[in-house]
């Protein structure tokens, strides 16, 4: 068995991180390509069904008329319960800091020995609360 050198452990190392670097720079070019891909990918065997009593292009079509119907309906369902959990989040948000101060955060520090006396939760509370009307907006478009 070959060992792998210094020099090629470094090797490998930059070629993955400007690899990574490189698909983040990409990604709003490649996300496209990525969900058209995931797409096909998926509709395929439907369309490979259809295939059998419809042409293919007719196939394709249903499948990718049916796709985006239930992306479409998914969306409508997910997107004002997501709006809902996350506004019960913001109006709750004070009480989770607070007991996160005096209930979860003092057990820890205890079981690891850390000082968390350094955190200042009312700074906390007043940016979260500064903030908040620019939450609502967010979450109510």
């Amino acid at each position: 068995m070959s060992q792998v050198s210094d020099s090629q452990k470094w090797m490998i190392f930059t070629s993955l991180a400007a690899i990574s670097l490189l698909l983040y720079l990409l990604s709003p070019i490649l996300t496209p390509f990525f969900v058209a891909a995931l797409l096909a990918y998926l509709g395929d065997p439907l369309a490979d069904r259809l295939e059998k009593r419809f042409p293919r292009t007719l196939s394709v079509s249903i499948v990718f008329i049916v796709l985006f119907a239930a992306i479409t309906v998914l969306a409508l369902l997910v997107f004002p319960l997501l709006a809902q959990q996350l506004s019960y989040l913001a109006i709750n948000m004070p009480a989770y800091i607070d007991n996160l101060q005096h209930n979860i955060l003092p057990s820890i520090a205890g079981k690891l020995g850390l000082d968390v006396s350094m955190i200042d939760f009312e700074l906390l509370k007043n940016l979260f609360k500064a903030h908040y009307a620019q939450a609502g907006g967010l979450v109510s478009q």
